[in-house]
């Protein structure tokens, strides 16, 4: 199947700040948790697990967040880990909170990653390449990579038109859906940057668990905003520009509706993928 150039966008440089501003925010951690992607650690170790990388073996977290994927990869693989974000005041946080683990942490983003070709065994992409150009992100991912390195993916994709609720920024970020894989692109744009893939499963119903946690966690925030004055606009961080877009009860009843259906009928799934590079055996 060759994507259609209308499915496949580019994302706007507004659509890659808003997914950095959101990923960042005290608001999607408290409504998330520190692992902001569905399915959550355990998503997680399910792709290492799949890599089956030997200990001491060199894994680049692209696009790490608060870190928590890299600290697992680091403290119960015994991986060595480079962790890269494109926000500084996130890896400074996710730097905090890994305390001694042998992480390193710089700040960047695909793609142009600040490492020579071929350093990692393994890379690591986590609900990432839905806020990038992919072509370039993958083609930056396989120089990166060395021969018969694997790419360890994981990421949303959307079958027809995107959800109504979905359109909104900060709600779209969130769950990996601005700017979703489209049907066949995981397929197509693989091998095009010189991947095979040798995995791939369903973690469709993970999302369905995110939205229940967001679900009532977002209830409890509302309660603690009517009853103790916090102060939910102040959650989203230092991006004022996307404070007047906290969703209101009624477009997070949308969404949430709208999400499980979406599920339920095969139109909105969540794959794990691992694929090797060049020269793979």
């Amino acid at each position: 199947m060759t994507i259609d150039s209308t499915q496949a966008v580019k994302p706007s440089a507004s659509v890659v700040a808003c997914c950095s501003a959101v990923y960042g925010s005290p608001l999607a951690e408290l409504l998330v948790g520190d692992s902001l992607h569905p399915g959550g650690l355990e998503s997680t170790r399910d792709l290492l697990r799949a890599a089956r990388l030997e200990p001491g073996a060199q894994l680049l977290d692209v696009g790490c967040g608060l870190g928590a994927s890299a600290q697992i990869a680091a403290a119960e693989f015994g991986l060595r880990v480079d962790a890269v974000d494109a926000n500084g005041p996130v890896l400074a946080r996710a730097r905090t909170r890994a305390g001694d683990l042998r992480v390193h942490w710089t700040t960047a983003a695909l793609p142009d990653l600040p490492f020579d070709d071929g350093s990692f065994d393994a890379v690591l992409a986590e609900c990432v390449l839905s806020t990038v150009d992919r072509g370039p992100a993958l083609a930056e991912i396989a120089r990166s990579l060395r021969p018969g390195g694997a790419l360890l993916l994981s990421d949303v994709e959307v079958i027809g038109d995107p959800l109504p609720a979905l359109g909104h920024r900060i709600i779209g970020a969130a769950l990996c859906v601005t700017n979703a894989w489209r049907p066949g692109e995981i397929d197509d744009r693989l091998p095009e940057a010189g991947f095979r893939i040798i995995d791939r499963w369903d973690r469709s119903t993970s999302i369905l668990t995110l939205i229940d946690r967001i679900e009532a966690r977002l209830a409890v925030a509302r309660l603690a905003v009517r009853d103790l004055g916090l102060d939910l606009r102040a959650l989203i961080g230092p991006s004022a520009t996307y404070t007047d877009e906290i969703p209101t009860p009624e477009l997070t009843r949308e969404l949430i509706e709208s999400v499980r259906a979406a599920v339920r009928d095969g139109t909105l799934r969540y794959t794990a993928v691992v694929a090797v590079g060049g020269d793979a055996a």
